[in-house]
């Protein structure tokens, strides 16, 4: 018998508590103001900067669909892939988008770009990169959960779901635990 997507949610969102159970605000936080200052640091002035940003936010995004893809192979295919395999799978989307680059940053550019005042479309730049970094650490970690021997029972269930309700439900409360993770997180400019 098939899963509902409301079953589907609901695994999913028991999995991903128990996954950022013994997270906290203030070390996730530093985690990602560290990686924002380092980028501040290391960019020679501000149009080096949004740059960086830009490409980091681009960079993310596609390693985030990545991320998907791996959870979509395993559903697929009803099994589980072993650490090494999803590394190595991960690396490779992540050789592929580095090719590729440049033109994905022309894409984003454009979407960042309608935002005329500068200072609005930094501020955009560092909540979507902040954001996606939290998303792609929760995306992460879940996968290693998934695959790890005591939970896969647990994780099994979901193969009984349509692939595409979990893939959306996955994506959809990956980001609603990283827009809770990241409130409150002050950027100061």
């Amino acid at each position: 018998m098939k899963m509902t997507k409301e079953e589907v949610a609901h695994i999913l969102s028991i999995l991903l508590h128990e996954l950022t159970a013994h997270w906290t605000k203030e070390k996730v936080h530093s985690d990602v103001l560290e990686i924002i200052m380092k980028l501040r640091i290391q960019a020679a002035d501000e149009n080096e900067y949004m740059h960086g940003l830009l490409a980091n936010v681009a960079f993310a995004t596609e390693s985030s669909h990545a991320l998907q893809q791996v959870l979509g192979t395993m559903l697929e295919e009803q099994s589980f892939l072993s650490a090494r395999e999803m590394e190595e799978m991960m690396n490779e989307a992540q050789a592929r988008i580095r090719e590729h680059i440049s033109e994905l940053i022309s894409r984003y550019k454009a979407h960042f770009e309608q935002i005329d005042d500068t200072i609005e479309r930094k501020k955009q730049l560092e909540r979507s990169y902040c954001a996606l970094l939290i998303v792609n650490r929760v995306k992460t970690d879940f996968l290693f959960q998934f695959i790890h021997e005591q939970n896969q029972n647990v994780a099994k269930q979901l193969f009984a779901a349509n692939p595409s309700d979990v893939l959306e439900a996955f994506h959809h409360l990956s980001s609603v635990y990283a827009s809770q993770w990241i409130e409150g997180l002050e950027l100061h400019y």
